[in-house]
């Protein structure tokens, strides 16, 4: 057993790099969703069971359908009603954000804290992406919250690790030293593994490579990493983050062509929104 930080952030890595180091699971209810999506013999109706077997999870599915985003002309009741509006892909999207936050109700003590700040970036940067989907060509705000939400997953289970042994606040610097050089990977490893898309995989990995640039449109690493910056808009710590004109992510999307300013408006006017998301990840 590690006796202190030091040795801890030897251990951590020690295991990342032997693949000993334990991965958060996907929610069983996501995997049966997504088996039944995968099975051309199961329609709605089966799907819609398998979701009603979480009454929450229900409740909120319908919610986000009755929302403006989704258009919704007649007040839906029910979730095989919901299904149909939003469609097959659109729902495994929403069903697998919403869950997401299971994840992050982990046991810890020490660490706690720190793992409902890296929830609480989360879902900011989640909502943001959402509504700069909306607006961008080619992008689904679906697809762009759960991209948004999982862009730090790495972090997760390097917190979890590290709470199972006593760390004192004066060496937690070490700890952040590890965080970031094992995020990205950690992250991209777990979101392969839980068979994502190639689409959204790679963006943990991407999420400070400010100078991140590629041929054709705009994708969804790019969407990610403006939200992140946007997120990060009137707070002290920056983390070295360039100005938006400054990122070739930010000059594909469609809000370069408004200037930097335009989507500050925009997220200005969209605040209600974003924090109407960000209370319905909360649960």
């Amino acid at each position: 057993m590690p006796q202190n930080i030091s040795e801890l952030v030897l251990q951590i890595e020690r295991d990342a790099e032997s693949n000993k180091l334990e991965l958060p699971s996907l929610p069983e209810l996501t995997i049966l969703i997504q088996e039944a999506l995968a099975n051309p013999d199961m329609g709605i109706s089966h799907v819609a069971k398998i979701i009603q077997l979480d009454p929450t999870l229900t409740a909120r599915l319908i919610k986000i359908a009755n929302s403006p985003l989704y258009g919704a002309k007649q007040n839906l009741t029910d979730v095989k009603q919901a299904i149909q509006l939003l469609g097959l892909g659109v729902t495994k999207n929403i069903v697998t954000t919403l869950i997401i936050h299971n994840i992050f109700n982990v046991s810890c003590t020490g660490l706690h804290n720190r793992i409902r700040r890296l929830w609480q970036h989360s879902c900011r940067v989640a909502a943001i992406s959402q509504v700069m989907a909306a607006i961008t060509p080619g992008l689904q705000p679906d697809r762009a919250m759960l991209a948004g939400l999982l862009h730090d997953i790495g972090v997760l289970p390097i917190l979890v690790y590290a709470d199972q042994f006593y760390c004192d606040e004066n060496e937690l610097a070490k700890l952040d030293e590890v965080i970031e050089q094992l995020r990205g990977s950690l992250g991209q490893r777990i979101m392969q593994n839980w068979q994502l898309g190639d689409d959204i995989c790679m963006i943990p990995a991407e999420m400070d490579n400010w100078e991140r640039d590629h041929e054709g449109e705009a994708d969804y690493c790019d969407l990610v990493l403006v939200a992140h910056v946007h997120s990060q808009f009137g707070l002290n710590d920056r983390q070295g983050m360039p100005p938006l004109s400054h990122m070739p992510a930010f000059n594909k999307l469609s809000l370069a062509k408004m200037g930097p300013q335009a989507g500050i408006e925009l997220l200005e006017q969209a605040r209600e929104e974003i924090n109407a998301t960000i209370r319905l990840l909360n649960g």
